[in-house]
């Protein structure tokens, strides 16, 4: 007996290569993207200090 069923499309996740579940569907690429949205942090913005030179053109 062959499990060959033409009537279901076949599903093959592009991220993991898992063949039970589709790139949309894949428990593997949505932990990941969890994991990341957590590590992922906005430095805060550092504050331009500037250290003005003498103008050697003013008089």
């Amino acid at each position: 007996m062959t499990m060959f069923r033409p009537d279901i499309p076949a599903k093959c996740c592009a991220y993991c290569g898992g063949r039970d579940h589709d790139y949309e569907n894949c428990p593997k690429w949505k932990a990941d993207a969890e994991q990341q949205k957590d590590q992922r942090v906005d430095p805060a913005p550092s504050p331009a200090w500037r250290i003005d030179k003498p103008d050697k053109t003013a008089a």
